[in-house]
This record gives C-alpha cells, structure tokens and sequence, in this order.
C-alpha cells in the first residue's frame, strides 16, 4: 500500500485548517496595520505641506494679528505681530520611503512695546517656572535679580516684547493617531489632544490657519484641544 493511499490524518486535516486561519488573520492584521500607519503618515504630509506655504504667504505678509496674552491677570501682550513662521519634518530614518515621524510648527509673535510685570518675591520661583514654560525672555537675568532682592520691595521684571508659539504633530503609528500638543496657542500654557488622521484635512487647517491671523475666535470643531493644567498656572488669551 503506498504512502499516498493511506488514510488522511483528522488531526492533520484539522491543524492545517486552524494554521490556514491563523495565517490568513495575520495578513488581514497586517495589511489593516499598514493601512493604519499610511493615513497617519499622509495626514503628517498634508500638514507640513499646507504650514509651508502659509507660512511662506504669512512671512511676506507680516500680519498684525489681533490678539491679547495676559500674564497675571494685569501684564498683557498685544498689538502683536506675525514674525518668522515656519515647518520643519522629520522622517523616521533618511529612506527614501520612510514614514514621517513629526512635524513641528512654530511663529514669533512680536509686541510693539516690552511688558513689565510685578510679584511678590514669594511668587519667585512661580514666575521663574511661567517663564520657562512660556518662553518668555526677561530682559534682565531671575538670578540677578533674586540677589538683589533686599533692595527692592517687590520683583518687578520686564519682558522681551515676543512670545513663541508652536504646534507639534507627531505620529503615533501604534494607536493610528496624531498626536498634537500646542504651546501659547490659544493663551499662555499647553493644549494637547490625540486627533484621528482624517481630521487634518484642508477645512481644518484653513481653520487653524485663520485662527492663528486673528480672523477666528475659535478653532475648528476637528482641531479641538484640551488644557495642560500640570506644572504652572494657565493664563487665557482674549
């Protein structure tokens, strides 16, 4: 009786059967991963091509944009302008065909005049963190004045007139998201959020967009972030 006449194994049948599945799953996993990370990697590639030529036309342009920082309920950034925009990305590796890992948005909003602000010396070290956290550049050394600190009732600082803002996307290719956090955006302090893919598309950047000029109050229901409230107290824009 040759080998081939025998009888097939019910146990092999079965094995093959649940092997067949198994692999067939793992492709169909795969190729969903794939997909996940190609819309995500897209969505990066369609923000840093609309910041690119917004900031290009918004540089030429140098709009004033009408929006007002308070610091401490008293110290305000206003009659601000647009400065030096722009977007950088960076790919995972230097392929060719690697995926975008982030891109990363910033622009210097110039105030016509510097801003001084006054603490308590026991709000110091308060300060010293907002500052920070902001990007705020006193135009006099903390530390120096902190020594001098006996010759003065209060700490009274004045302030570059310019503040920072930026917008970081960066890929979350496990979860299939973008995730974004924000710095001086709407207000001091951080903004943060993970956004699915599909919301970075021309209507939502033509929203930030506007926002960012001063023409809109609000961002786009698609680009809607939420407060870092860790670290230093926020203060709002108005």
């Amino acid at each position: 009786m040759n080998q081939s006449d025998a009888p097939m194994s019910s146990l092999l049948a079965e094995l093959a059967g649940e092997a067949t599945q198994k692999l067939e799953a793992r492709r169909t996993q795969q190729q969903d991963q794939q997909e996940m990370m190609r819309r995500v990697h897209e969505a990066l590639a369609r923000t840093e091509k609309f910041f690119t030529l917004f900031c290009t036309h918004l540089n030429a342009i140098e709009p004033a944009v009408p929006r007002f920082y308070v610091l401490d309920g008293k110290s305000c950034f206003s009659d601000l302008k647009w400065k030096n925009g722009m977007i950088s990305a960076r790919k995972q590796s230097l392929a060719d065909d690697a995926l975008l890992d982030h891109a990363y948005f910033q622009v210097r909003l110039v105030s016509s005049t510097p801003v001084e602000t006054t603490r308590r010396w026991e709000k110091f070290d308060e300060f010293r963190k907002e500052v920070s956290a902001y990007g705020l550049k006193p135009k006099v050394d903390l530390e120096d004045l902190w020594r001098v600190r006996r010759e003065h009732p209060m700490l009274k600082v004045e302030l570059e007139p310019e503040l920072l803002l930026w917008i970081r996307f960066e890929a979350n290719y496990t979860k299939g998201c973008i995730d974004v956090t924000a710095n001086n955006l709407d207000g001091f302090g951080k903004l943060q959020a993970s956004l699915p893919p599909e919301s970075l598309q021309t209507p939502t950047f033509d929203g930030i967009g506007l926002f960012l000029m001063g023409r809109a109050n609000t961002l786009p229901e698609d680009f809607k972030l939420e407060r870092n409230l860790s670290g230093v107290q926020i203060s709002f824009s108005r």
